[in-house]
C-alpha cells in the first residue's frame, strides 16, 4: 500500500473566487478529499463539481489530463487540522457526469502548499524570499551534538546550550544553519513525566536577495538535494521544504523522484559538515554555478543517483557521456592546434578545386578533436589522486572501446560472451562512478585531501572503492596501498 503524507477532507474552491469578509470559504466551495502521496503527488477528489467552472457539470467530460493555465489554482480548508492548502499546476484526473445522479470531478496538482496561516490574494504570482529545510536524519553528518549528560549513583542530568547560528555568504543571498532543541515544557512540575526526550534540530535556511517564483524555489531545493547526494554519498531525501513569504512559511510538496528515507551513516559520507564548515558557502555557490556552467557534465551523474532503475548498459553510457560532456564544457574556449590539425591543413592546401576542398574540409572538420580516451584521461587525471598514468591510459582506452562497441556493434562484438561483457561493464561502471563523484566534489571546492582519504586511504568505507579500482586495473592487484604519484 502506498504511504500517504496527508489524506484529509475539507472545502475547496477556485483561488480567485471572491471570499466574503465574514466567511473562511466562499459559497462556491465544494466538499472533497485531498491526498498527498509519499512522492509528493497531490490529488483532489471532489464530492461534486465547481458550479462556476466553464461548462458546469459537463466540464468533467473534458479530456482526461486536461491542463489548466499556470495561474489557475484551487484553494482549500482542511476539516480535521484546520490547515489551508493551495494546489497549482492543475490537470483533470477522474470525475464523472451523471444526468440522474451526482456529478463529480477530480484534479491532480504538480505543486501543493500547506500552511496554518492564510494565502495572499490571487492577484499576482507568489514570490518567496527564503527556503527552510530541517536536516532530520543528517545528525551524524552534522557532527558532534551539543547535549551534555552527567550521571551519578543518585541522579542524572542533561544540559544543552544552543550554538550560535552558522551564517554562510552565497553569491545571491545567505545560507544559515540554525540550531534548536525540542523537549517537554514542564513549567517546573515534573511529577507526571516518566520519559524525557531531547532532540537537537538544525534548520538550513537559504535567504535570497531577490524573491523567487515557485518554479525557481523548486529548482533551488532540487539543487540542494543534489549537493547532499555529493556530500553524503547517498540518495537520502531531505525533508520537504518550507517556502517563506514575509513571516509566513508554507510547506511545499511536489511530485518528483522516488524518495529515500534511509538516513545515511558515518561510514557512507564522503565529507561531513565539520570538514567543510569553513567554506560551506563557497561550496554551495560553486555547486549552483557549475551545474549551470557544465550542464549535463553534472546532471548525467546526479541523474543516476536519484533512485532511477536502469540497465547496466544505460548506466555505463550515462557515465561516459557525462564525463565527455564535462570535458567539452571545460575546454570549449581552449584553442589548441595538434599535429593532426597541422597535417589536415597541409593536405587541404594541396587541393586546387574549391568544391573538392570545401567537401573534404567539412568531412575532416572534427578529425583533430581529442579522442574519447583522451577526454576521459584529461578529466580523471586532473584530479590529483596519484594514479599511475599508464594504468589510467589502459583503463580509459578500455572504457572508450566498450562505448564504441555499444555504439557501432550494438553491444559485445561478434563471438564474445554476453555475460562476460555485462560483468565487465558493471566493474567499469562502478569504478567510473567513484571517480566521477570525486571529480564533481573537487569541482565544487571540496579539498582533494578529504576526497583522497575517503577514496583511497583511511576512510571508513575506503576498502570498497579500492577493491573496485583494483579490479579494473587502476590499483596494483596485489596491494591495497595508495597509488604512488607519477615521478
Amino acid at each position: 500500500m502506498t504511504k500517504k503524507i496527508l489524506e484529509e477532507r475539507g472545502l475547496f474552491w477556485w483561488h480567485d473566487d471572491p471570499l466574503p469578509t465574514d466567511q473562511f470559504a466562499p459559497d462556491s466551495s465544494v466538499v472533497g478529499t485531498l491526498t498527498i502521496e509519499e512522492n509528493g503527488a497531490a490529488y483532489l477528489e471532489l464530492d461534486g463539481y465547481f458550479a462556476n467552472s466553464k461548462g458546469g457539470p459537463m466540464a468533467v467530460l473534458a479530456a482526461h489530463g486536461q491542463q489548466f493555465p499556470l495561474d489557475k489554482a484551487i484553494q482549500g480548508k482542511l476539516k480535521a487540522s484546520g490547515r489551508n492548502v493551495l494546489l497549482l499546476g492543475l490537470r483533470r484526473r477522474g470525475g464523472q457526469f451523471r444526468s440522474h445522479g451526482i456529478s463529480h470531478e477530480g484534479f491532480a496538482a504538480l505543486n501543493c502548499l500547506v500552511t496554518d496561516k492564510s494565502f495572499p490574494p490571487a492577484k499576482r504570482p507568489l514570490r518567496f524570499s527564503a527556503l527552510d529545510v530541517e536536516l532530520t536524519g543528517l545528525e551524524e553528518w552534522l557532527g558532534p551534538g551539543n547535549i551534555e549528560v552527567k550521571r551519578t549513583r543518585k541522579s542524572i542530568w542533561a544540559k544543552h546550550r544552543v550554538p550560535k547560528a552558522d551564517i554562510h555568504e552565497l553569491d545571491d543571498g545567505t545560507l544559515t544553519m540554525r540550531y534548536d532543541i525540542t523537549g517537554p515544557w514542564t513549567g517546573g512540575s515534573t511529577h507526571h513525566i516518566d520519559k524525557l526526550n531531547l532532540v537537537e534540530r538544525v534548520i538550513l535556511r537559504i535567504k535570497l536577495k531577490r524573491a523567487r517564483t515557485l518554479a525557481e524555489m523548486r529548482e533551488e531545493y532540487a539543487r540542494l538535494q543534489e549537493l547532499f547526494i555529493l556530500l553524503t554519498g547517498t540518495t537520502f531525501s531531505l525533508e520537504w521544504p518550507q517556502l517563506v513569504i514575509g513571516k509566513v512559511a508554507y510547506r511545499y510538496y511536489y511530485e518528483g523522484f522516488e524518495r529515500s528515507s534511509k538516513a545515511p551513516t558515518y561510514n557512507e559520507y564522503w565529507v561531513n559538515y565539520t570538514q567543510v564548515k569553513n567554506n560551506f558557502g563557497s561550496i554551495v555557490t560553486a555547486m549552483r554555478r557549475k551545474r549551470e556552467e557544465f550542464g549535463s557534465g553534472f546532471y548525467l551523474y546526479l541523474g543516476i543517483r536519484r533512485g532511477m532503475k536502469m540497465y547496466v548498459e544505460h548506466r555505463f553510457v550515462n557515465l561516459i557521456w557525462g564525463l565527455e560532456s564535462l570535458h567539452r564544457r571545460k575546454n570549449k574556449d581552449k584553442v589548441k592546434e595538434t599535429n593532426l590539425d597541422a597535417k589536415i591543413k597541409r593536405i587541404l592546401d594541396q587541393i586546387s578545386g574549391s568544391n573538392d576542398k570545401r567537401w573534404l574540409e567539412g568531412k575532416l572538420k572534427h578529425a583533430g578533436e581529442p579522442s574519447l580516451k583522451e577526454r576521459l584521461m584529461d578529466v580523471l587525471l586532473a584530479l590529483p589522486l596519484g594514479f599511475e598514468r599508464k594504468r589510467m591510459e589502459v583503463f580509459c582506452k578500455s572504457c572508450a572501446d566498450r562505448r564504441n562497441d555499444m555504439s557501432h556493434f550494438g553491444g559485445q562484438r561478434e563471438g564474445s560472451d554476453y555475460r562476460e561483457f555485462m560483468l565487465d561493464l558493471m566493474k567499469k561502471s562502478e569504478a567510473l562512478a567513484y571517480l566521477y563523484h570525486a571529480v564533481l566534489l573537487h569541482e565544487i571546492g571540496v579539498d582533494v585531501a578529504m576526497i583522497k582519504a575517503n577514496l583511497l586511504e583511511h576512510g571508513p568505507n575506503a576498502y570498497l572503492p579500492k577493491s573496485v579500482l583494483r579490479e579494473v586495473g587502476l590499483l596494483p592487484p596485489d596491494e591495497a596501498n595508495i597509488p604512488k604519484s607519477d615521478a
